[in-house]
């Protein structure tokens, strides 16, 4: 058994895939990429058999099914999957709701919303039974926190979060949770990180493997596990 990550070649992803690692944790890394960055190759040659890292486009539906059957072969039951594959588009830094250029929305939603759905349809059926289905979203979800700034980013994060409760509302044997990662300085988000990648990393691992207790009545919770609010 072991644990997937989708979106694992930098950031946070990269962060979860190491710490995994470290721990001895067997891992399956989805990346977008067509070949493995340099970061990549280094845990690849460090951890031989433990990794595995394939193609992962998270919009593309036939390559998700394909890393999860070969996840599958690799780990046998999956104890853990976290979908950390995000985008914000460079014009909804700048550009308010009322003159979007609606193919950054459309790109933002098949990233940020369909892509976890996506994954969370092909890997269900290699899940283990009580095995835990995390979606990285935001903190800034809820319908009544409406701000001036990067709206297609919230719009998708506030669906992405409610696909999770969706999610749990069908599945009863494995349970879905949308985190707030913490604000992390990352390529993604220069302007008011907090804490570094690592951090976050080590709270996702601990929810992931259950050294920090989560209820999936409360499936909106943060990267320490606290329940957040919508």
């Amino acid at each position: 058994m072991g644990f997937v990550v989708l979106g694992a070649s930098k950031g946070i992803g990269f962060a979860l895939t190491k710490k995994l690692l470290d721990e001895g944790k067997k891992v399956c890394a989805g990346i977008l990429e067509d070949k493995p960055p340099e970061a990549m190759n280094t845990l690849s040659s460090a951890y031989g058999d433990k990794l595995l890292i394939g193609r992962a486009d998270v919009t593309n539906e036939s390559q998700i099914k394909s890393f999860a059957e070969k996840s599958a072969e690799f780990l046998g039951e999956i104890e853990g999957l976290c979908t950390v594959a995000g985008v914000i588009m460079p014009g909804d830094r700048t550009t308010p709701l009322y003159e979007v250029d609606v193919s950054e929305l459309r790109t933002t939603f098949e990233v940020n919303v369909f892509g976890p759905i996506i994954a969370g349809k092909h890997f269900y059926p290699y899940m283990k039974k009580g095995g835990k289905i995390l979606t990285i979203t935001s903190e800034s979800v809820g319908v009544r926190m409406a701000w001036a700034g990067i709206p297609c980013y919230a719009l998708s994060k506030c669906a992405a979060t409610k696909s999770t409760g969706i999610f749990n509302a069908y599945i009863s044997d494995v349970d879905f949770y949308a985190v707030h990662p913490g604000r992390v300085w990352t390529d993604m988000n220069q302007s008011s990180g907090e804490i570094q990648p690592e951090e976050s990393a080590a709270g996702l691992y601990a929810v992931m493997t259950g050294l920090t207790a989560v209820s999936r009545d409360n499936w909106y919770i943060d990267y320490k596990g606290n329940p957040m609010e919508m």
